[in-house]
């Protein structure tokens, strides 16, 4: 009795699994831990060095690693890459002496491993007068990505790197300005060369500065940004390279010469309007994407917007590999959103905004097996449901649960696969989510009761944003 007592007060001292794993193994499993990943979404805003997850502190990773036990702190220590990711937040307060080491520490440590900089910079002064800039900056040819938050009176600071970003492949810019009219901004003379350079993006905010994209460089694979900042010359045709694409319009009208042009490579298109009047119509009828995935569209003219959306679609036949479709245009009619859903009929997730929607809104979606097969429902594949930035009328309300019903609940003695599966070619999806609008929560009891049991059945059902959705 006493020696179990005592083996419960004083447990074994035997080394856990995770404690017993050679240093090669733990180096490479360090490399997927989760706060590593970069955001990768062009609706995501861009790694900022205020909220990213690698601000340099002491208790915060990877230092944490290092507290485990003696075989995971040698293992940290002597990895390179955990210590490649360095962010700073440069104003015009003294540094403390702390804030050097540290960052001395972490470009020791990495080795000429590349790093992954981030710079939060409102200083306005010298560089050899700034002992966290003076120390950085020559390390600039190992930099593969950099985000830069600077203000316009600060850019001066950081022109002696021109022709230095060798390594560089990713660049996020956010120009703050001060004065209500500011000048233009000739920020692009600094990453002029960059050999390696394929991503650019601009932080999702009303930017007016401008950074004029390279007219040579072939190798730009990813941008996000205002329209203001592609070369006049090219225009639409300086986007047939890309892979990825999100333009918003920051000015009222452009001077392009629009062709028509094909972009092979693009997987996810994304167009937002900012300042009205703005033809963002007159760019997709120019523009052809054979092999699109995602499209966003964000504007508030529905019926030349809608009719270039369908041309879009008819033109790319892009019906195969489209499978993702974000609308959010204002005052969307019955007739016009089904013409264009009628060109998607593979997509998987669909979110919409609109405000004010009718009953008829959903009548072709909902799922009838008696009858799909002389009048099959629009959406057949759909998963993930969003609506939850629209407003319906009350009687649009009960339509819209109906139509989920149609495509969740199963009769009692059927089963999932034999209910929605009809013919190969006219075979319907279950949803697996649904974003609902934030005004069910404050509807009938009967509205909520009915999700509520949809989400233990286990649909995921998400409620939209109530600033959005008040009638």
């Amino acid at each position: 009795m006493a020696s179990s007592s005592r083996s419960l007060i004083y447990p074994s001292s035997s080394f856990s699994v995770a404690q017993q794993l050679p240093f090669d193994v733990l180096s490479e499993i360090f490399q997927y831990l989760p706060d590593l990943h970069l955001i990768d979404d062009l609706e995501a805003e861009v790694v900022s060095p205020k909220t990213g997850p690698y601000i340099l502190h002491p208790d915060r990773y990877p230092w944490s690693l290092t507290k485990i036990c003696r075989i995971w702190r040698h293992a940290a220590l002597y990895e390179p890459r955990l210590w490649s990711r360095v962010h700073l937040e440069v104003g015009m307060r003294p540094i403390p002496q702390g804030k050097v080491d540290l960052l001395q520490t972490y470009l020791s440590r990495s080795r000429q491993s590349l790093l992954v900089v981030s710079i939060h910079c409102t200083y306005v002064g010298r560089v050899r007068e700034n002992p966290l800039l003076n120390m950085l900056f020559p390390t600039s040819n190992r930099w593969k990505f950099f985000s830069l938050h600077v203000l316009d009176k600060s850019i001066p600071l950081f022109t002696p790197l021109a022709g230095s970003f060798l390594s560089l492949e990713t660049l996020h810019l956010y120009i703050a300005h001060q004065a209500k009219t500011p000048p233009l901004t000739k920020a692009n003379k600094i990453f002029e060369y960059a050999p390696r350079l394929h991503t650019v993006r601009f932080r999702h905010s009303e930017d007016r500065s401008i950074f004029w994209m390279p007219y040579d460089n072939q190798q730009i694979q990813v941008y996000q940004g205002p329209i203001s900042s592609i070369p006049h010359e090219q225009g639409c045709q300086w986007m047939e390279n890309l892979r990825w694409c999100a333009i918003a319009a920051n000015v009222p009208r452009l001077d392009w010469k629009f062709v028509e042009v094909t972009a092979p490579l693009m997987k996810e298109f994304s167009i937002q309007d900012r300042i009205q009047p703005f033809n963002s119509a007159a760019i997709m009828d120019s523009m052809t994407f054979p092999n699109l995935e995602v499209l966003r569209v964000k504007a508030a003219g529905p019926v030349h917007l809608c009719q270039a959306i369908s041309g879009l679609l008819d033109r790319s036949l892009c019906a195969a590999t489209l499978t993702e479709v974000c609308l959010d245009i204002p005052d969307l009619t019955t007739p016009l959103m089904e013409a264009v859903l009628e060109q998607m009929p593979y997509i998987v997730k669909f979110r919409m905004t609109s405000r004010k929607l009718l009953p008829d809104f959903v009548n072709r979606w909902k799922y009838d097996p008696k009858t799909h097969m002389d009048n099959p429902c629009l959406l057949q594949c759909l998963e993930h449901l969003d609506l939850g930035r629209c407003t319906f009328t009350p009687q649009a309300e009960l339509e819209l649960l109906e139509f989920v019903q149609s495509r969740w609940e199963v009769p009692e003695k059927g089963t999932p696969e034999k209910y929605f599966a009809g013919p190969t070619n006219h075979s319907v999806t279950r949803l697996k989510s649904f974003g609902v609008p934030y005004k069910y929560q404050r509807t009938k009891r009967s509205h909520k009761k009915i999700l509520k049991v949809w989400r233990a059945e286990g649909l995921t059902i998400v409620f939209g944003p109530g600033s959005q959705n008040r009638l």
